[in-house]
């Protein structure tokens, strides 16, 4: 009896382990029209990302990392000990591009060991690699996860991978830019034709014209089409998609456009201008209204969230700024999270 009640027991501590092993491992899938950023936030290297009230973010203070917080900026933790980049935020996981590069470890760059698309759960746990490939820009359609890769033989390419680590497929050789997910669709400035807006339908990865405009930084929001229209001196314009009405929401009289990040009703701008005082970061209405000159200077790293907007100085990425996204603009923030 005693043999019998110890070999009940070994069993049902191995089932429970297979069991336990299965629902770990096991893949949450997302809907099909599902996305992990904003279009702006990818464009801008993807260090921050909101989701369901929480930031996740590369922590400039840290190398990098990767770091979580709530969205008034409180609560910081860090959850992976990866530089990240690319952040998409969807369901139970995150997904990033690992960025660990150091000037000690540029052998290992060069092996391909460094570089590569992981995810993990909400808190970090549970890392998985997705890809090995030295991946570029990252952006989550439904299951599937669309990069740049490369590789020494063929440079930049656009691929995908299922979310699972399977299907790996390639789709183009040409790096097209993933930023923009749009209800299942991918809209991108084609390089090949003349920087024409062109459309990639995530359901069977065929590539078709959508607009006529020699554009830059194409941004599906709602019933408008966003871009730097580069025939116009990099203009910021929208065209309504159903009417096809196109309007100029913003051109510098002594500058041009070279980035901006649409969220809600607003549009952070990235001014480089013929003179020093009209160079800097813009606020504006998607409609081109209320026209507020946030900061003076060369700007990058542009993130937009529900409260914040954050951004850095080009000659000094390890400091970070913040304003309100939107409602009454007073003054710049310094926030420094440890």
């Amino acid at each position: 009896m005693v043999k019998i009640a110890i070999g009940a027991i070994i069993i049902l501590a191995i089932t429970i382990f297979i069991t336990s092993y299965i629902l770990i491992n096991r893949i949450s899938y997302n809907k099909d029209d599902a996305t992990g950023n904003t279009t702006g936030n990818l464009n801008n290297g993807g260090l921050f990302c909101e989701y369901k009230g929480m930031i996740y973010f590369a922590n400039a203070a840290d190398k990098n990392k990767l770091y979580c917080m709530t969205s008034d900026c409180t609560n910081a933790r860090k959850l992976v000990d990866d530089s990240v980049a690319y952040i998409n935020v969807c369901g139970k996981y995150i997904y990033y591009v690992r960025n660990n590069y150091s000037p000690d470890a540029i052998a290992m760059v060069f092996r391909g060991q460094l570089f590569g698309l992981y995810r993990c759960n909400l808190d970090g746990s549970h890392i998985q690699t997705v890809t090995t490939d030295k991946s570029g820009m990252i952006s989550l359609c439904g299951n599937y996860i669309y990069y740049q890769h490369y590789d020494d033989n063929t440079a930049l390419t656009l691929q995908k991978i299922k979310i699972d680590k399977k299907d790996q497929t390639f789709i183009d050789d040409t790096e097209y830019n993933v930023a923009n997910v749009y209800n299942k669709k991918i809209y991108f400035s084609n390089p090949n034709q003349r920087n024409r807006i062109y459309c990639l339908d995530t359901s069977n990865d065929s590539i078709t014209p959508f607009y006529d405009a020699n554009s830059y930084l194409v941004d599906y929001e709602g019933d408008y089409m966003y871009y730097i229209d580069l025939d116009k001196n990099y203009a910021l314009m929208r065209v309504n998609t159903k009417t096809r009405v196109l309007e100029q929401i913003f051109a510098p009289p002594d500058g041009i456009i070279v980035n901006y990040n649409v969220y809600d009703k607003k549009i952070f701008v990235q001014v480089e201008g013929k003179n020093g005082l009209t160079t800097g970061l813009y606020r504006l209405n998607t409609d081109g209204t209320q026209i507020e000159y946030i900061a003076q200077g060369n700007i990058t790293n542009v993130h937009c969230t529900s409260k914040y907007t954050f951004f850095m100085y080009f000659s000094d990425q390890q400091t970070l700024y913040r304003v309100p996204t939107t409602g009454t603009f007073s003054k710049v923030e310094i926030i420094t999270i440890k």
